[in-house]
């Protein structure tokens, strides 16, 4: 397993209970595919401390912010610091299938004319729901048509690495940042799916997205909308 491409694995932490925290981490820790770097990125968390993390595993590299420099600036940061072949962000307070890193390198090997892969997810915690991916990810109708199902969750998206040379995190937005990122990489490179349940996502009422207002989330889809559409009219 070692001669297998190193996968980057990011977490962003801000005010992440530790019970949900050392769960992720576990559930990473035990996957069957064991070439990876854990990259811990703490946005100066007031009152929590996660340093303890570097004694977990030796694949576990935690870095803390000087001064709190919100979620957009985070994940860049984190982004110039992966090693990896392949790079996948992922919710520090979720936990995964023990096969999720090794089907998701395996599509990226099998299909090299493949950008990136994400699988579906499930739901728990106060909203129970199964989220699909497309069956096709297709830029164009994507743009033209606001097609949003399955395609703004982050969990999951495995990419590579050589993208980021294009691609980034908009930090002008405070929402919706995924969906953005997932159409940059899909512009450069297709995107697949893999239609299995591998990432379990937690919902609870102190979670970002619960506190967002409809209405700021549709004109933050809107702009995304709009900016892509602007790139497929050049």
């Amino acid at each position: 397993m070692n001669n297998c491409p190193l996968v980057s694995i990011i977490l962003t932490l801000y005010k992440i209970d530790k019970e949900y925290l050392n769960e992720c981490i576990d559930s990473l820790l035990n996957q069957t595919y064991n070439n990876i770097e854990l990259i811990c990125m703490d946005d100066c968390s007031p009152d929590f401390d996660y340093s303890y993390l570097k004694e977990k595993s030796d694949k576990i590299k935690y870095f803390r912010n000087e001064i709190n420099l919100g979620m957009t600036k985070t994940v860049n940061k984190a982004f110039s610091l992966v090693n990896g072949n392949y790079v996948v962000r992922l919710g520090s307070d979720d936990w995964f299938e023990k096969d999720l890193i090794e089907k998701e390198v395996n599509f990226l090997e099998e299909h090299k004319d493949y950008g990136a892969v994400c699988c579906e997810l499930k739901r728990f915690g106060d909203h129970e729901q199964h989220i699909r991916r497309p069956m096709s990810w297709d830029y164009k109708n994507i743009v033209t048509n606001k097609v949003y199902g399955g395609t703004g969750y982050g969990g999951g998206m495995m990419f590579r690495r050589k993208l980021l040379e294009k691609c980034a995190i908009d930090e002008s937005l405070k929402i919706c940042e995924d969906f953005d990122f997932h159409l940059q990489l899909l512009h450069c490179m297709p995107i697949g799916s893999i239609h299995e349940i591998l990432y379990h996502y937690r919902s609870h009422n102190t979670s970002l997205c619960s506190s967002i207002k409809r209405q700021e989330r549709w004109a933050s889809l809107d702009r995304i909308i709009e900016k892509h559409r602007k790139l497929l009219e050049q």
